[in-house]
């Protein structure tokens, strides 16, 4: 089960592996995929107490393994996707959509790494992936992997490491798992889950945390539940809203078994007052359901909406009888038994399990899963949700992993965009998405090819682009070496608001770091924002007069000045169109920088009679034109 490295101050890697599974588990405990689920009543029990600055060093190693679970046997190969696949080129070379604003990183740094917890944790936190995620808070980061906290200030100095597995209190030999955490900007406090398990039965407990204040580093309230001694609870993901806190998750029969969805619910008051029991509701497991994803909620509503992904109809199905996208809206009191269940399944082009990504010289060598839903991010009426695909992106011969993007009007579930990002001889994966105050898009996700290690990368859409295009994408932090550890990676990227400067987003993403093993993953973590693009420096053109009067055999002049604009330093090249017959024109000086004069001879046969100059000023790809009027008498 645990592997060593050749060499290095780590001394163990727990491994991951990939269980076949099945989606012919009949579904015990809800009805058709197209019938209103029926909700059971459940509870969730305090587990403790616990003051992250005040948590010990860890009390022994745990063995374990991290692994993916397929939720079915059933494979196909890659194909492209039939949706517009966005170019995604360097940010050098312009090849994607132009957008209005630009992208930036105000701040940048080194996150929580491999070796970093290990050495302050012990070698059972030597597992892969990280499943990396961040939360922002008014003063501090938080960013879970597995298996350890890490507290950051703004500015990236290193406030607390600590085991998740001592923090959620797991117990003894279980192994948590799947991090996920959030700050609820309405609520002023911090939620967040995973899953501990054991082996060899690999039965498991849902475990999850809502802090007492908006300090990460203070208390928090630990709960726990759904033990169940022989099913897997696998990838939970968190969402709330104003009265929910809504947990899914995949059901496994001992790791092996796909049994379907499963969705708890409890009530957001209760767990906010640090209640011992907190009363809710729970659906599943639905075998006609996959991988659902409650929406991290930025506007006050009291549904909260989920999505998954029901448009591979190969793979997971599609239960509404067509690709689409699966659209849940939770509404009614969890902790009352009114909880309800509304889905439209707007249709989409379906998607396609990604094929493996490149690195150099090891072709196919990073698993990036399949093609399940990762995160969805909800804000004023507009939903974003994100996921791997398979993709041929422009310029290619090859099918290649690209995210898929959604945006929905949750109003009428309507699909706004539906697309995917590519990059022709680049792999892309493990999207997360989130969004501003106002209601610009983020995107993180990984990037590798035969010539680049597995590094960071972003993109995004400010409000009210044209549908479909995205900012130039930028690789943040490019990968540092190759990884060679089983080749699990991901299993997600994390991207979060910042609720002190609402126009920013934090994101986090693992890249391959530096070492002698290739065995060193690392995650980095950017502020991020959009501002006006700068306007490109330009130049006009005007002349003085505008109109002269000559007789024939005379010559006048003009004298055409450039404007220079936007920091404007190049020389402009002048020419002249539409002189009368037997007549000659001249610029002085030509090129010109501020002005130049423009002389125009006729002849003496010259027609009479008046005549409208073109005069056009280039510079690059650049020209402007205006008019001038010549009478000839």
């Amino acid at each position: 089960m645990n592997n060593r490295f050749g060499s290095g101050a780590i001394a163990l890697l727990t491994a991951s592996i990939v269980l076949a599974s099945s989606l012919s588990v009949a579904n015990a405990s809800a009805t058709s995929a197209r019938g209103g689920p029926h909700f059971r009543r459940v509870a969730a029990s305090t587990a403790g107490a616990v003051y992250v600055k005040k948590l010990p060093a860890p009390h022994g190693a745990r063995a374990g393994l991290h692994p993916f679970r397929p939720v079915s046997a059933l494979s196909h190969a890659p194909r492209p996707a039939s949706v517009p696949v966005v170019a995604a080129g360097d940010i050098a070379s312009g090849t994607s959509v132009a957008t209005a604003s630009t992208e930036q990183v105000l701040t940048g740094f080194t996150g929580v790494t491999l070796s970093q917890q290990v050495a302050a944790l012990g070698n059972d936190q030597a597992v892969t992936p990280p499943d990396p995620q961040i939360a922002a808070g008014p003063e501090s980061l938080l960013e879970m992997v597995n298996s350890s906290g890490t507290v950051w200030t703004k500015s990236g100095s290193l406030v607390k490491i600590f085991d998740l597995n001592a923090f959620f209190q797991v117990p003894s030999g279980y192994t948590f798992s799947d991090p996920r955490v959030l700050y609820d900007g309405l609520s002023g406090r911090w939620f967040a889950s995973g899953v501990a398990f054991v082996a060899p039965s690999y039965g498991s407990v849902l475990v999850f945390a809502v802090s007492a204040t908006s300090d990460p580093s203070g208390a928090w309230k630990i709960y726990s539940a759904d033990n169940n001694a022989n099913v897997t609870h696998d990838q939970p993901k968190i969402g709330v809203s104003t009265d929910k806190f809504a947990i899914s998750f995949n059901e496994f029969l001992n790791a092996a078994l796909f049994q379907g969805a499963s969705t708890w619910v409890f009530g957001k008051a209760a767990m906010l007052q640090g209640l011992s029991n907190i009363p809710g509701e729970a659906i599943g497991p639905d075998s006609s359901r996959v991988s659902i994803v409650p929406a991290i909620e930025l506007s006050a509503t009291a549904t909260e909406y989920m999505t998954y992904n029901n448009s591979d109809c190969g793979y997971s199905g599609c239960n509404a009888g067509y690709p689409s996208v699966g659209l849940v809206s939770l509404t009614g009191d969890a902790s009352n038994g009114t909880l309800a269940w509304s889905e439209a399944d707007p249709g989409i082009a379906g998607t396609s399990q990604p094929p493996a990504a490149d690195q150099p010289g090891l072709p196919g060598s990073i698993q990036t899963n399949d093609d399940r839903l990762l995160t969805t991010v909800f804000e004023n009426g507009l939903l974003w949700t994100v996921g791997n695909d398979a993709c041929l992106p422009p310029g290619d011969t090859a099918v290649r992993p690209c995210p898929r993007l959604i945006q929905l009007s949750t109003a009428g579930a309507v699909v706004n965009q539906n697309f995917d990002l590519g990059a022709s001889g680049r792999d892309l994966y493990y999207p997360a998405v989130h969004m501003d105050s106002a209601g610009d898009m983020y995107l993180v996700y990984n990037i590798s090819s035969t010539s680049d290690d597995v590094g960071v990368r972003i993109t995004g859409q400010p409000a009210g682009s044209a549908a479909q295009a995205v900012a130039t994408p930028q690789t943040i932090q490019p990968g540092q070496g190759l990884y060679t550890c089983f080749m699990r990676w991901g299993d997600y990227s994390g991207a979060a608001l910042d609720p002190a400067t609402p126009n920013n987003v934090w994101v986090v993403g693992e890249y391959a770091g530096a070492s002698s093993t290739n065995c060193e993953w690392a995650t980095f973590v950017a502020q991020l924002t959009f501002v006006a693009a700068a306007p490109a420096p330009a130049f006009s053109l005007s002349a003085s007069p505008t109109s002269r009067s000559i007789p024939r055999g005379g010559s006048t002049s003009y004298t055409i000045t450039v404007s220079q604009l936007n920091g404007f330093t190049g020389t402009v090249s002048l020419g002249v169109s539409g002189l009368p017959n037997r007549s000659s024109a001249s610029f002085s000086p030509n090129p010109a920088t501020t002005s130049s004069g423009l002389t125009v001879t006729t002849g003496r046969r010259t027609a009479t009679g008046s005549y409208s100059l073109t005069i056009t000023g280039t510079s690059g790809g650049t020209a402007h034109s205006i008019t001038v009027t010549l009478q000839v008498t």
